[in-house]
């Protein structure tokens, strides 16, 4: 069954959102009479008919529909450092939508190469993961903000950064599956000492990733997959 994302989702007749519809009817030619499934990012998933089409307009008819609750206990909120090549961070944003991340925020450091971003280029990123996932659930994905901004607005209980300096501990032996935990990756030159300073002095874990020196979106990448493997076990 084909799954759209319908925001507005609720019981009764749902207009799906014009580019749905597009995709829906232009790509997907279905008709009157097709079932579909719906998400709407917040743990809604849905059957639905379809019972009018048009070029730019599709309405479904909810048959049926159910709450799903987020999979993990603890929630993994992602902060990294945008890549100065825009297609690796939308590659992150759909491998941390398919591995259940719950929000994602753009951070601005001092070595950051990039500080403009189309939020909804990644939304769209976002949306296409979670449907060819079949995940319930979308996750927040934030304006990008300063380092300091995002150190002062997160307090979550465990708070990891990954930094390329020796003799750190390893992420899987200092994470605690089950509680929230933000995760901070930084610019593929690193934080500066001072940042990191500051990191520590406000309650940030510095962790490694491994012996390699890793790009940007594939250190978050790793650490993001382990936190989510570990609340597994």
């Amino acid at each position: 069954m084909h799954l759209f994302y319908c925001p507005d989702l609720e019981p009764g007749l749902v207009t799906l959102p014009e580019e749905e519809a597009h995709h829906a009817t232009q790509v997907m030619r279905l008709g009157v009479g097709e079932r579909i499934g719906l998400l709407n990012g917040r743990g809604t998933r849905a059957e639905a008919e379809l019972v009018d089409v048009a070029r730019k307009r599709c309405v479904a008819m909810v048959l049926e529909s159910e709450e799903l609750a987020r999979e993990r206990a603890g929630s993994i909120h992602l902060a990294v450092a945008p890549t100065k090549q825009i297609d690796r961070l939308e590659w992150l944003v759909e491998k941390a939508v398919e591995l259940g991340v719950d929000r994602i925020s753009p951070v601005l450091t001092t070595r950051t190469e990039r500080s403009r971003l189309r939020l909804d280029r990644l939304e769209r990123v976002a949306i296409a993961a979670m449907k060819q996932s079949m995940r319930a659930w979308l996750p927040l994905i934030d304006q990008p903000v300063p380092l300091q901004q995002l150190v002062d607005e997160t307090p979550a209980p465990q708070r990891f950064f990954g930094w390329c300096i020796p003799d750190q501990p390893a992420l899987m032996n200092v994470y605690e599956p089950g509680i929230d935990a933000l995760m901070l990756i930084g610019p593929e030159g690193d934080f500066t000492p001072l940042e990191a300073q500051q990191l520590m002095s406000s309650g940030f874990t510095a962790i490694a990733l491994g012996e390699a020196r890793l790009r940007t979106e594939t250190a978050a990448l790793a650490a993001i997959t382990w936190m989510s493997l570990a609340q597994q076990r």
